[in-house]
C-alpha cells in the first residue's frame, strides 16, 4: 500500500514538474484589419513566427483579425487596464493626449518613403514613449497608408472642392482640415458610408487606397483622387501590465519580432498599394494625380490649421521642427 502511494506521489510530481517546463504564456492580439491586410501577414509570417521560435515556444501568439476582440475604442481600453494583450490600432490614445495624432495633421508627409523614415526616427520613438504614461508599450509604427478621395465628382483642381459633400470620420482634425479645402464635411461612421453614396447623400469620402478597396466603396465610386491628405500609421502595442510581466532576455526577442514586423509590414503595406491601384484602372475607376499647382493650393489651404495648432499646443512647433529635421 505505502508503494502504491509513494508512486502516486512521484508520479503526480513529475506531472507537475513536466507542466512547468512546458508553461507557456499567451498573447493574444486583436485589431481592425483584414485576415490579407499586410499587418496581419506581418503578425502571422514574422512577430508571431520570431517570438515562437526564440523563445522556444515560452511565449504563444494569438492573432484575432476583423475586430474579433472588439473595435478599436475597445482594445485601446483592453490594452490600458490590462485586459487585452496587444492589439494594432490607429492614433484613437490622441483623445487623451492630443500629442498621439501628430501623425495624422494634414500634409505632413509627401510620401510613403518620407513617412517611413520619420516613423522609425528619434522624435517618433519619443512620442512613442509617451505612450506608456497611459498603460501602452509601443512596438512598432505600421503603415495604413495615405487617406485619398473617392468621388463621383471629378476633382482636377483646388476650386473643384467648393460643395463637394465629402464623408469624414467623427473627427474633429478631419472636419477642419475638409473646411479649410472648401469642402463640404459630412461626418458618419465607416458602416453608413456605402449606403450613402449609393444614395447620393454624399459625393464621395476619403480612406486609404486599401481600405476603400476592402470595404467595396469603390464599387459605387467614379474617381479616385490621390490627394495624400493625410497619413494613417497603424500602432502595434502591449499593455505595459503584460511588457512588465515579460523578462529583460525575453524583452529584447518581442523588440526584435517587433522591428523585424515593422519593416516588412512596410514593404507589404506599399506593394498592396501599387496593387489596388492597378485593380482601380482594371476596374475603370480614373486614379487622378494631382498637378503641382493642385498640390501647392493644397498646402497653402493647410496653413491656417498648423497655424491653429501651433496656438492651441505649446510643443507644436518643436514637434514638428523634429520631424521636419528627420525627413
Amino acid at each position: 500500500m505505502k508503494l502504491k502511494t509513494l508512486t502516486k506521489a512521484l508520479l503526480i510530481s513529475s506531472l507537475m514538474l513536466a507542466g512547468s517546463a512546458f508553461a507557456k504564456t499567451i498573447i493574444k492580439i486583436g485589431h481592425y484589419n483584414s485576415d490579407v491586410h499586410p499587418s496581419n501577414v506581418a503578425l502571422q509570417e514574422y512577430f508571431k513566427k520570431t517570438i515562437e521560435d526564440k523563445t522556444e515556444g515560452r511565449y504563444e501568439i494569438r492573432i484575432f483579425p476583423n475586430n474579433q476582440l472588439g473595435g478599436e475604442d475597445q482594445i485601446v481600453n483592453g490594452l490600458r487596464n490590462g485586459t487585452i494583450e496587444g492589439g494594432i490600432t490607429g492614433l484613437l490614445l490622441q483623445n487623451v493626449d492630443p500629442i498621439f495624432g501628430v501623425w495624422e495633421w494634414p500634409y505632413l508627409f509627401k510620401d510613403n518613403a518620407e513617412a517611413k523614415k520619420v516613423l522609425a526616427s528619434p522624435i517618433a520613438q519619443e512620442i512613442g514613449e509617451k505612450m506608456e504614461q497611459y498603460g501602452i508599450k509601443l512596438l512598432a509604427y505600421g503603415m495604413n497608408g495615405f487617406r485619398v478621395i473617392s468621388s463621383n465628382k471629378k476633382v482636377e483642381k483646388f476650386d473643384d472642392f467648393k460643395g463637394l459633400r465629402l464623408r469624414v470620420p467623427l473627427n474633429s482634425l478631419f472636419v477642419d482640415w475638409a473646411k479649410a479645402m472648401n469642402i463640404n464635411p459630412q461626418s458618419m461612421p465607416l458602416s453608413e458610408v456605402f449606403t450613402a453614396l449609393e444614395q447620393k447623400v454624399i459625393d464621395g469620402q476619403e480612406n486609404p487606397y486599401m481600405l476603400i478597396k476592402d470595404s467595396g466603396l469603390y464599387e459605387v465610386q467614379k474617381y479616385i483622387i490621390e490627394s495624400n491628405h493625410i497619413f494613417s500609421p497603424g500602432l502595434l502595442q502591449l499593455s505595459l501590465k503584460t511588457w512588465n510581466k515579460i523578462s529583460k532576455e525575453d524583452q529584447a526577442i518581442f523588440l526584435e519580432a517587433a522591428k523585424l514586423y515593422q519593416e516588412k509590414e512596410w514593404e507589404l503595406a506599399m506593394k498592396m498599394e501599387q496593387d489596388v491601384k492597378d485593380f482601380f484602372h482594371k476596374n475603370g475607376k480614373e486614379v487622378i494625380i494631382p498637378s503641382d499647382a493642385f498640390k501647392a493650393d493644397m498646402l497653402k489651404a493647410s496653413e491656417t490649421l498648423y497655424q491653429n495648432f501651433y496656438q492651441k499646443y505649446d510643443w507644436a512647433k518643436d514637434v514638428i521642427s523634429k520631424i521636419q529635421a528627420a525627413k
